[in-house]
């Protein structure tokens, strides 16, 4: 039983690191987390606000898609700032090749093509994305045919905060016929998940193609969480996770809480199975 609790409290700390890995960004890398992490033996992982907003890029050959359209005025400067730490962060380290297409009315490629990841063609990148305006309505069906046709692509991050501006019915019967031909994952990005119509499109889009929906966790619900993972996980009696839309966060959150309650269970039996010694303890000496 000892042997079986130290495993669960190892997976416990596994978990622990995974969800700060996913939820990185400044306000989970105070000094309070710092030593926490440390005191449980958690090695720590430099902040990314890349993956805190679009999530974490898993193929090689990628295209992002960015919604433009006049109601991203409101995040854009956001966005277009935490786009350029993704093209550092995570397209330059991970991925071979890359493209990035703007979408509102029309369209506006980086590239024509997807490039290959060097340092001028990030730099590039990082120039084309600080001129990005947000104006007109919000054509996804025209964004997604037009990245399906990139040769040798694997997958595509599509950002947005809406519905597209044709039926979502008509989006996805499209890129399923798009994915008989090519084998592309679409994840995809809400930035306003208090649209629960545009929020349901975009986990079908994502789940027709095998790929992620994500949902930026917000300030509030991050500065709550510093505060759990500082205490951390193992007693009853800690507070829980509280509800993500994200898939990653989501599954991982389950995760926690099965792993949680095999521990509470297993603790209950030790404290049954000392108690019974000691009583066969004190038969004995009696």
């Amino acid at each position: 039983m000892e042997v079986y609790i130290r495993h669960l409290e190892k997976v416990l700390r596994r978990y622990v690191q995974r969800l700060q890995w996913l939820l990185s960004g400044p306000v989970l890398c105070s000094r309070t987390w710092y030593r926490w992490s440390t005191d449980r033996g958690i090695m720590m992982t430099a902040a990314s606000g890349s993956r805190r907003l679009f999530g974490t890029v898993l193929e090689s050959k990628v295209c992002i898609l960015l919604d433009t359209s006049g109601s991203m005025g409101p995040y854009l400067q956001q966005v277009k700032t935490e786009l350029v730490l993704l093209i550092w962060e995570q397209l330059r380290k991970r991925c071979d090749s890359f493209n990035l297409l703007s979408f509102a009315e029309s369209l506006q490629l980086w590239q024509d093509t997807l490039v290959e990841t060097t340092d001028a063609a990030c730099h590039e990148a990082m120039q084309w994305v600080t001129h990005l305006q947000a104006q007109g309505s919000t054509s996804i069906l025209q964004a997604l045919l037009k990245a399906f046709s990139f040769h040798d692509l694997e997958g595509l991050y599509l950002l947005t905060d809406g519905k597209p501006d044709t039926s979502c019915s008509l989006v996805l019967n499209e890129v399923q016929r798009l994915r008989e031909k090519r084998d592309v994952k679409v994840h995809t990005i809400s930035l306003n998940c208090s649209d629960r119509a545009a929020v349901e499109f975009l986990r079908k889009l994502a789940s027709f193609t095998g790929g992620r929906y994500h949902c930026p966790v917000g300030e509030d619900t991050l500065s709550k969480m510093c505060g759990l993972l500082t205490k951390g996980f193992i007693n009853e009696n800690d507070p829980t996770l509280p509800p993500f839309e994200g898939d990653d966060l989501r599954r991982l959150a389950q995760e926690i809480t099965k792993a949680r309650s095999f521990l509470w269970q297993a603790q209950s039996f030790r404290s049954q199975l000392q108690k019974k010694n000691d009583a066969e303890s004190k038969v004995t000496l009696s």
